[in-house]
């Protein structure tokens, strides 16, 4: 049987709409229980940091950039930057930090794994603050002791294949580009004739 230029187009559209539905679903992230909607009247991180009392064993879901994990006898402590989430309750990458926090976690973690600079979404309880100091400045860390966390996946940058585009003027913009700037030492510059 001879495929028709219209039936080869069918199946492309087809074939690339399914593609497109398989990643969409790809990207959505299971969140764990509790992770997936803000705790009802949860307080903010500077409204516990103000009064720690008033708003002890309230849930919270918050997170951010880590600074730090460290284990102790019982628990590990991730020390937090806390950052504004979306909708679905991943850290936004930018510098609008809302303050620090401490997730304590009631078993050993692996600080190569929850090392610094990850994202990571926590929810639990307040447990307190703990006084630390940043640089020569003390610091008040809200402590949430964590029911339910997610450590987010590396964002992957692509990186430009210079088989593809072996000249510099042929490459995606990048905003440092400059017409002398060569990261491949094999793509020669191009040659003004």
């Amino acid at each position: 049987m001879k495929r028709t230029p219209v039936s080869v187009a069918m199946f492309f559209r087809t074939t690339m709409v399914l593609a497109g539905l398989l990643w969409l679903s790809a990207c959505a992230s299971k969140l764990p229980p509790g992770l997936d909607e803000d705790p009802v009247d949860a307080p903010s991180l500077q409204q516990v940091r103000s009064d720690p009392g008033q708003y002890r064993s309230r849930q919270v879901r918050w997170g951010g950039v880590i600074l730090g994990t460290e284990n102790h006898d019982a628990s590990t402590w991730i020390s937090i930057v806390a950052l504004p989430l979306d909708g679905n309750g991943r850290p936004y990458d930018r510098d609008n930090s809302l303050g620090r926090f401490i997730a304590v976690v009631d078993r050993f973690l692996e600080p190569l794994t929850y090392n610094r600079d990850r994202l990571i979404t926590v929810s639990g309880a307040i447990d307190g603050v703990q006084t630390q100091t940043v640089g020569e400045f003390r610091y008040d860390y809200p402590l949430v002791k964590v029911d339910a966390m997610h450590l987010w996946p590396k964002r992957q940058v692509a990186p430009v294949n210079p088989y593809l585009y072996p000249y510099p003027h042929h490459w995606p913009y990048r905003p440092w580009y400059h017409p002398l700037y060569n990261p491949y030492p094999y793509a020669p510059l191009p040659h003004k004739h």
